[in-house]
């Protein structure tokens, strides 16, 4: 057993992690990336969402719902819902979660298989089951619990992982079962965060590169071809990349959103002002909130924002980073696959919301509307500081044992 952890650790050690972290580091300082600091990126998001959720949403709910508060009550229920989770995710150490990552898989699987059948279907997607007034969307549990599945994977295989195919065609596997219902919802935004961050950990536990070249060039010929056989689909992308050719049309949420950029200029039109938010920009507290803080806040609020974002994102990086410098392996993968999560929301939203990527339903991580997506950011939120408090605490080298 003893040699068995030490061939473990020396596959390991001589990833991809190393150079990269190390590159991170110099970026970074250590002083950057403290629990407080974290912490202060993460509360702040979580005020300035419910704030602009309440600004966003108001007209919409006073002319749907007759009640202006509609949205900002549940969106402030989701956010005591999210902290209960957080207290339940931290009742567990990081080793129960990863012992039992299969008997977890297995109930996330069954949940999206459930939402096929009994979900709630808006917008021609079924993505959400609805308990009561409340509503689960699976698919954002799905994203932590195969971060959490990689990050152990890429340790109990890592000989496997860096010697050859054997070790990709078990995740390549594990993946396209466990995508089969989200992709059937459909929610490609949600299958492509997840498909980038097992291959993302995957190149970091130091996979052969070629495989990434041969895989990379699969996954663009299957792209293309869903959306060259799906009329829907290759109108939304041509959609995206002239918006004004069919502004009442197929390009009506984009334009409106870059109207609402334009507005904004350097400060804003200030809180409460948006004119894009009066039934003119459709989801525009959930998707296009980005778009809506643009128009009341300008450039600044943009550049306010997405700066808490990214410091909170350097920060998971830098505790990934002192995880596996310790060899603390398991956590430190995790750390970096919720990096690699936050990261692909992030873009994608900011990238849809300013003209750069098609339209996907993602979220902006504790500024968007949606109770599941908050609860689930709020969790690995959770195991970031349990990876950290771990790392300080434990001795690393317990983690290298096979469960």
């Amino acid at each position: 057993m003893i040699g068995k952890k030490k061939a473990t650790i020396a596959a390991v050690k001589g990833s991809r992690w190393s150079a990269w972290s190390e590159r991170l580091t110099e970026i970074f300082p250590q002083e950057l990336c403290a629990r407080n600091i974290l912490l202060f990126c993460v509360f702040s998001l979580f005020v300035i969402g419910a704030v602009m959720v309440a600004s966003a949403s108001m007209p919409y709910a006073s002319t749907t719902y007759k009640d202006p508060f509609y949205f900002l009550e549940r969106h402030i229920i989701s956010i005591f819902v999210a902290f209960m989770v957080a207290v339940i995710v931290s009742r567990f150490t990081l080793e129960t979660w990863f012992r039992n990552i299969l008997t977890i898989w297995l109930m996330t699987f069954f949940l999206l298989a459930i939402t096929l059948i009994i979900g709630t279907e808006v917008n021609g997607a079924r993505r959400w089951i609805r308990v009561g007034f409340f509503t689960i969307q699976p698919s954002e549990i799905a994203k932590l619990v195969m971060a959490i599945f990689t990050a152990d994977y890429v340790v109990r295989r890592a000989n496997e992982v860096r010697s050859g195919w054997k070790g990709l065609r078990r995740l390549i596997f594990v993946m396209v079962f466990s995508l089969i219902g989200i992709i059937f919802e459909p929610d490609f935004g949600s299958t492509f965060v997840i498909v980038v961050m097992m291959f993302g950990v995957f190149f970091l536990a130091g996979a052969p590169f070629k495989q990434f070249l041969i895989l990379g060039g699969a996954l663009v010929l299957a792209l293309g071809a869903l959306i060259a056989f799906e009329p829907y689909r290759l109108a939304r992308v041509m959609s995206f990349s002239n918006p004004w050719e069919d502004q009442l049309g197929l390009g009506y949420q984009l334009s409106n959103a870059l109207m609402a950029f334009g507005r904004g200029e350097w400060f804003g039109v200030g809180l409460g002002h948006s004119m894009q938010k009066m039934s003119y920009l459709p989801e525009a507290h959930t998707d296009f909130m980005l778009a809506i803080l643009a128009e009341e806040f300008g450039l600044f609020g943009i550049v306010t924002v997405l700066s808490l974002e990214f410091i909170m994102l350097a920060c998971c990086l830098k505790i990934g980073h002192r995880a596996l410098q310790n060899n603390y392996l398991r956590a430190g993968y995790l750390a970096y696959a919720i990096s690699f999560i936050f990261l692909m929301q992030i873009l994608v939203n900011a990238g849809m919301n300013m003209g750069l990527l098609p339209t996907k339903g993602l979220t902006l991580p504790f500024i968007s509307y949606g109770g599941s997506s908050l609860m689930m950011c709020t969790a690995m939120i959770v195991l970031i500081l349990k990876i950290d408090t771990s790392t300080k605490k434990n001795n690393p080298q317990k983690e290298i044992s096979d469960f």
